[in-house]
């Protein structure tokens, strides 16, 4: 996958993302830093055809990527009222071993109504979706540790990190690095709409070392000694 000088703004403003360029191999999984409003769900929505770039091209095989190629999990799912959990997978996976096999994991109700869900259940409903969208090759996460219990997040970093997805890319947010660190091979900082660097997993102890003494000096700055 191929990521080439992307641009996206609104009208004459200043643009949200600016000429952002990325190389992933086949089955990659990318980890994207950057705190809120760095333009991590911009740049997804982007890459997933929600939005049209001002510029530059997302490839897949050296071919423009489409709607199809690719299956994303929003940082807030929605799901439509009175509709069950099962209903909404359904839509997904008709085969109910298949989906019975996942909920092992997530333990959801799956015939309550999805709105009477918890922030955290909706998200790990969401993400079950995401996951039994098998032959969609590229993957991409949007803060999906947010709003889950510990558990939960343990469970998800290593569903990510099992040899089932090595078929598919992935890319995932998150604004709390030890989330990446545990999952990814590679880690861009997404800072003010560019990538400012990014990092092999050999160099993620040097990514936490600066982000630590970044927040370090922070503190310091605000409440002195």
């Amino acid at each position: 996958m191929e990521i080439k000088q992307l641009s996206f703004g609104y009208g004459a403003s200043k643009p949200i993302l600016n000429n952002l360029s990325l190389q992933l191999e086949l089955g990659e999984k990318h980890g994207i830093l950057g705190a809120n409003g760095a333009g991590k769900t911009t740049f997804f929505r982007l890459v997933s055809g929600q939005l049209k770039p001002k510029s530059g091209a997302i490839l897949l095989n050296e071919r423009a990527v489409t709607k199809t190629d690719v299956s994303l999990l929003e940082a807030e799912p929605y799901f439509y009222p009175y509709m069950t959990g099962m209903e909404y997978l359904r839509f997904i996976e008709d085969d109910t071993s298949q989906i019975e096999r996942w909920n092992g994991l997530f333990d959801l109700p799956l015939l309550q109504y999805a709105e009477e869900y918890s922030t955290g259940m909706k998200k790990k409903l969401g993400l079950m979706g995401v996951l039994l969208q098998k032959k969609r090759p590229l993957l991409i996460l949007d803060e999906p540790f947010n709003g889950v219990d510990f558990e939960s997040n343990e469970i998800i970093m290593s569903v990510l990190r099992h040899e089932q997805l090595q078929h598919r890319t992935l890319l995932i947010s998150s604004h709390i690095l030890p989330t990446l660190t545990r999952v990814c091979q590679r880690i861009s900082v997404l800072e003010n709409g560019e990538f400012v660097q990014t990092y092999a997993q050999s160099e993620f102890h040097r990514l936490e070392t600066l982000v630590q003494g970044n927040m370090d000096e922070k503190v310091q700055a605000a409440l002195g000694s």
